[in-house]
C-alpha cells in the first residue's frame, strides 16, 4: 500500500511539473478590442499573403550578377513573449496566431498552409517560440534544404530560395506608418497593402525592394562607412569621457536640427504641392540617415524592377498601376507613389513597350 501511494504521488508530481512547463495558449475570448489595431493586423496578414508568392517567383530570375540572400516560401510568426493580453487576443482573432509558431502565409510550392504549427526546425525544438523562430531564420540563411515537423507530426522538407538581396518587411501593426530603407531590407508602411494587390503589383514591390539594394546598395554602404568612420574619429579625438558625452550631445542636437530642417523642407514642399506626387516627394524629405540616401536612388529601383518584371513575364506597367491605386486613396507616405521626375521616367519606359497593357496576372488577394 505504501509503495502504491509513493507511485501515485510521483505520478501527480510529474503531472504538476508537466503542467507548469506547458504554456497557456491565447484564445479569442470575445473581448472588445481597438478596431483600428484589428484592421492593421488584417492588412498585415493580407500583405504577407500577397508578397510571399511574389518572393518565390523572383527566384526564377537566377541573376548571377546581384548580391544574394535566401528566402522561405512561407512566413511564420508567434505571439510568444507579448505582455499585453489585448494584443495577444488581437493576433489570435485576426491571423489565428498564438504562442506557438504558426504559418500565416505560404506559397503553394512550400507544402505548408496557413494555420500550420511548426513544432521542430531541423531537429531543434523549444517551448520558447522566439528561439524556434530564430532557428528557422538560421536554417533559411544556411541555404540548404532542412526538415520541419508540424504539431500534428507531419514532416515537410523546405528548400530555401536563392534570390537577389533585399528582404521585403511589412511595418508592424503597432507602428503601421513606419518606412525604412536599407541595402539588406526595406520596411514598407502598411498603407501600401490596404487594398488588395494584384499578382503583378505584389511582384513589383518585391523586385523594387531587391532593385533598391542592387542599384543603391553601394551608395548606402558608403554613407554608413563614412558616418561610422566620422563617429569613431570624433570619439578618438576627444578622448575623455566627459568630452565624449558632450560630443554625443552635440551630435544629437545636430541630428535633431537635420531632422527639423528636413521636416521644414517637407512642409514647405507640401504647402506648394499641387499634386499627391509632389506630396510624395515631401514625404521622402522627412527620411533621414540611410533611408534618406536610399530615397535618392528610388528611380534606379524603378528601372531595375521594370526590367526584371519583363524577364519574369509579368506586367512591367504594374509600377504605374500601383502608383495610381495609392494616389487615388491619398496614400503618399510610401516609396511607390512617384514624384514628378520618377513618374516622367516611368512613362518613358512604358512608352517603349511594344504592346498594350494586359490584364493583371493574378486576381486581387483576399482579406
Amino acid at each position: 500500500m505504501k509503495r502504491m501511494n509513493t507511485v501515485v504521488l510521483a505520478a501527480l508530481l510529474a503531472s504538476l511539473l508537466a503542467g507548469c512547463g506547458t504554456a497557456r495558449l491565447t484564445v479569442d475570448d470575445g473581448r472588445q478590442l481597438d478596431p483600428y489595431l484589428l484592421s492593421e493586423m488584417r492588412t498585415y496578414g493580407a500583405g504577407a499573403r500577397a508578397v510571399r508568392p511574389a518572393i518565390v517567383r523572383s527566384a526564377a530570375l537566377h541573376d548571377k550578377g546581384c548580391s544574394h540572400q535566401y528566402e522561405l516560401p512561407f512566413e511564420a510568426m508567434t505571439s510568444y513573449g507579448l505582455a499585453n493580453e489585448d494584443q495577444k487576443v488581437a493576433w489570435a482573432r485576426t491571423l489565428g496566431v498564438n504562442e506557438r509558431l504558426s504559418v500565416i502565409a505560404a506559397d503553394r510550392s512550400s507544402g505548408l498552409a496557413r494555420g500550420d504549427v511548426i513544432a521542430q526546425v531541423d531537429g531543434y525544438t523549444s517551448r520558447n517560440s522566439l528561439k524556434l523562430l530564430q532557428a528557422l531564420r538560421d536554417a533559411r540563411d544556411q541555404g540548404d534544404p532542412f526538415r520541419l515537423v508540424l504539431a500534428g507530426g507531419r514532416a515537410v522538407t523546405v528548400a530555401p530560395l536563392r534570390v537577389c538581396r533585399g528582404h521585403v518587411v511589412l511595418a508592424s501593426p503597432f507602428r503601421p506608418q513606419v518606412q525604412n530603407y536599407h541595402w539588406r531590407y526595406a520596411v514598407h508602411p502598411l498603407e501600401v497593402f490596404q487594398r488588395p494587390l494584384t499578382g503583378d503589383e505584389a511582384q513589383w514591390i518585391v523586385l523594387w525592394t531587391q532593385g533598391l539594394s542592387e542599384r543603391g546598395g553601394a551608395r548606402m554602404k558608403t554613407y554608413a562607412f563614412l558616418m561610422g568612420g566620422l563617429k569613431w574619429a570624433t570619439v578618438f579625438a576627444l578622448g575623455a569621457t566627459a568630452s565624449s558625452a558632450a560630443a554625443s550631445s552635440r551630435s544629437a542636437s545636430a541630428a535633431a536640427g537635420s531632422s527639423s530642417a528636413g521636416q521644414a523642407a517637407a512642409a514647405q514642399l507640401a504647402g506648394q504641392a499641387g499634386s499627391m506626387a509632389a506630396r510624395s516627394a515631401a514625404d521622402r524629405a522627412t527620411l533621414s540617415g540611410i533611408s534618406r540616401v536610399a530615397a535618392g536612388v528610388f528611380d534606379r529601383a524603378d528601372a531595375w524592377a521594370f526590367e526584371n518584371m519583363i524577364k519574369l513575364g509579368m506586367n512591367p506597367r504594374a509600377g504605374l498601376t500601383l502608383h495610381e491605386k495609392l494616389l487615388g486613396q491619398g496614400l503618399y507616405g510610401n516609396a511607390f507613389v512617384l514624384d514628378d521626375e520618377r513618374l516622367a521616367a516611368m512613362r518613358v519606359l512604358t512608352e517603349q513597350l511594344p504592346e498594350a497593357p494586359r490584364a493583371a496576372a493574378a486576381s486581387p488577394g483576399r482579406r
